[in-house]
């Protein structure tokens, strides 16, 4: 009964909101959202900055569930609207581009001389997305007909997820925008912000603790324990040391971390601000692994779930072709650290890389700035 109220409800509601077609669409007009409106991050906001560096002449909306919690985060001259508004509304069906990176379009239908741009926030899938059939496939399908471009950081990527799950035949686009930093390691002001942030001294190394969301949406399935691996880094790697905990939007409890050198990042502004500060990482099933693997740092599997896990989620490929080291009990988590060979690790991800398909080249932002300043026929300030 709820699957039928949700696709008939929506297919209704994008008839009403057909009504805004009166407005015309304004051709320099770029409308942005990440995660449906909680954040200002990831592909979305690197295209947007990008775009409001080199292309001024266009319109630029962002998008938020409380457009008050980032009047300090936005860069440039940008308007910020609610998400789910009427303004918003209007703003999306008037924009000549819409940019976003999660499943979240269902109630919109895009309109003849739109272009919609699914950047996604996940570069590289490693598990399965559901396969839904019946009315709940046709409610997925209004998520995704619309999209006239997807990104995809991977050839893995794109058959599983683009053209599998998605369904999608139309333009991918190669690479991800959040990424380019990553990968380029050229933008200093990042690490010292997130050292500003979380008040640390610079000869401070930072492990960062990020599993991905279980079913029960709480982190009492983890088990990490912070004293063991801090004291197992600190004799590994040497140095003072600070364990950020960053867990995922879908947890919707708060990390108990009573311990000094343990701070909650969880709601730091920009995941991949932290990817290219730490100088560890721990993770499980998240496919901000594949981000981190660029960097070719420790980054170590933490997986004591993996048996229920993959019967809840199952993967698309075996974690144990991942190439990461994996541990499944905090014993196996300390040998790992201990015995971490950093040559191996090196090649074992550039293996990774080429068995995944890797489509990043560091490049994607200047990529998809171009195409929407060709769909916008906007001149940009210098040749992008």
């Amino acid at each position: 009964m709820k699957n039928w109220v949700q696709y008939y409800g929506t297919l209704i509601f994008r008839q009403i909101l057909k009504i805004l077609h009166i407005f015309p669409i304004k051709e320099n007009r770029v409308l942005f959202y990440s995660f449906n409106g909680k954040q200002y991050s990831c592909n979305p906001k690197q295209i947007s900055d990008y775009l409001s560096k080199y292309c001024t002449n266009l319109e630029i909306i962002w998008a938020f569930k409380d457009p008050t919690l980032f009047e300090k985060q936005i860069e440039g001259d940008i308007k910020a609207v609610k998400f789910r508004s009427l303004t918003y509304y209007y703003y999306a069906k008037t924009s000549r581009v819409i940019v976003q990176n999660v499943q979240g379009f269902g109630e919109l239908s895009r309109r003849k001389g739109q272009d919609v741009i699914q950047t996604w926030h996940a570069s590289n899938g490693y598990k399965k997305q559901s396969d839904y059939v019946g009315l709940r496939k046709k409610i997925e399908n209004l998520y995704h007909k619309d999209y006239t471009y997807v990104m995809s950081g991977s050839e893995s990527m794109t058959l599983r997820r683009v053209r599998g799950t998605m369904g999608f035949d139309g333009t991918v686009l190669s690479g991800t925008p959040r990424m380019d930093v990553i990968i380029n390691q050229n933008n200093k002001d990042i690490k010292q912000n997130v050292y500003d942030y979380f008040g640390l001294d610079k000869q401070t190394k930072i492990l960062l603790y990020a599993p991905t969301w279980r079913k029960d949406r709480n982190d009492n399935s983890y088990g990490l324990d912070y004293l063991q691996v801090y004291e197992t880094v600190k004799n590994k790697f040497s140095g003072e040391w600070v364990i950020l905990v960053r867990l995922h939007p879908n947890v919707y409890t708060t990390p108990d971390l009573s311990y000094s050198f343990t701070k909650n990042a969880t709601q730091y502004p920009d995941m991949q601000d932290l990817l290219y500060t730490c100088d560890v990482l721990i993770s499980d099933y998240s496919s901000c692994i594949w981000d981190y693997s660029f960097t070719y740092r420790p980054c170590f599997l933490f997986c004591q779930d993996i048996q229920k896990y993959g019967q809840d989620r199952h993967f698309d490929i075996p974690i144990t072709q991942w190439h990461f080291p994996l541990s499944t009990n905090m014993d196996e988590l300390v040998d790992i650290i201990s015995n971490f060979d950093e040559f191996a690790f090196k090649k074992d991800m550039v293996l990774h890389h080429n068995e995944m398909g890797n489509l990043e080249d560091g490049h994607a932002t200047q990529r998809v700035c171009s195409l929407i300043a060709r769909l916008c026929e906007e001149k940009c300030n210098e040749k992008i």
